[in-house]
């Protein structure tokens, strides 16, 4: 039973995943699994026999010497990394263990090694790091404001131009609720579409919605993304740009009046807004006159501009259309 489980474990231990070599007090090479060889893109049977000298490289070579000497001398196992060239010439990397092993006497006469290929690893820490940065980037040195949402409405997280946006220091929006902040929160966005961006059946949405600021309201133009972790809703990103000027109370105009001002904007003349509609010259006129007076403004175009600054009518769009939109 000895030698069978003896052929077991070298079976294991050849087709391994670990890289793991045997080696003599001379630095040559008496076994290797084949995921060892692989590191150097060779089969098992091209390394055994062979010196460390003619595997890898001279500085590599001295080096691998020398920890070997020191495991040899003191009988204690070190961390090790083995930095490497690929089939292909890529760089690699394994880290792993090197540690003394006994002879038929006791003594410590071979070295053995164990390591783990972590290139790809290596490379994704690397990348993952790279992407870290230019978000950070982005969001605190962009310009953008940008606003981190729970899935419950809560503000997470708000960038420099965010707060700055807002007239208000971070620490004062972290953990408040959106609608602290918005102006008529649930009509910002077109119905159901904050519930399906949350439940995770829309990647984006987005409308143009009045921010509460320390002056007064600002229209902006919100664009949410949902955010998953392993696969699942986990949060909300807002990007911030505003499309209008900041005023001292928002115009509340009817839906009449919204559809007045999408045809005025579009260049229709009078009669043909108030055919559209169904109203009589009288009925648009009062419409006009409660516009002029809502919105300031005493001429047709005034009228239209006000509605865009206001953020009433989209500033991105044409045809004109009222400010809010959904995307798919």
């Amino acid at each position: 039973m000895g030698e069978e489980a003896a052929e077991w474990f070298e079976a294991l231990a050849a087709y391994s995943p670990a890289a793991a070599f045997v080696r003599d007090d001379r630095g040559r090479y008496l076994w290797v699994n084949a995921a060892y060889a692989h590191l150097y893109g060779r089969a098992p049977e091209a390394v055994v026999g062979r010196t460390v000298e003619d595997v890898d490289p001279p500085e590599d070579a001295a080096t691998a010497r020398e920890l070997d000497r020191e495991v040899l001398t003191s009988g204690r196992p070190v961390r090790h990394v083995i930095h490497f060239l690929h089939a292909g010439g890529a760089p690699g990397q394994a880290v792993g263990h090197r540690f003394a092993l006994n002879g038929l006497r006791g003594q410590a006469c071979r070295v053995g090694g164990i390591y783990v290929d972590v290139t790809d690893h290596h490379r994704a820490l690397e990348e993952m790091a790279a992407a870290g940065e230019e978000l950070h980037a982005l969001r605190e040195r962009s310009g953008l404001a940008v606003v981190t949402l729970g899935l419950d409405g809560r503000v997470r997280r708000v960038n420099a131009a965010a707060a700055a946006l807002l007239g208000l220091p971070r620490g004062v929006v972290e953990g408040d609720r959106v609608a602290e902040h918005v102006e008529d929160a649930s009509g910002a966005l077109p119905g159901g579409a904050w519930r399906a961006l949350t439940e995770g059946r829309l990647a984006r949405c987005g409308g143009v919605l009045v921010l509460r600021t320390a002056g007064g309201g600002r229209p902006v133009r919100a664009d949410l993304s949902l955010v998953r972790r392993a696969g699942e809703p986990a949060a909300v990103v807002a990007v911030l740009a505003p499309v209008g000027a900041e005023f001292a109370g928002r115009p509340r105009v009817s839906p009449v009046q919204l559809r007045v001002l999408v045809m005025l904007a579009a260049g229709e003349p009078n009669t043909a807004i108030a055919a559209a509609l169904g109203l009589s010259r009288q009925a648009l006129d009062y419409h006009l006159r409660r516009l002029r007076s809502l919105l300031d403004a005493p001429s047709r175009p005034a009228l239209v501009a006000r509605a865009y600054c206001a953020g009433l009518l989209d500033a991105t769009a044409w045809p004109p259309r009222p400010s809010v939109v959904r995307y798919a």
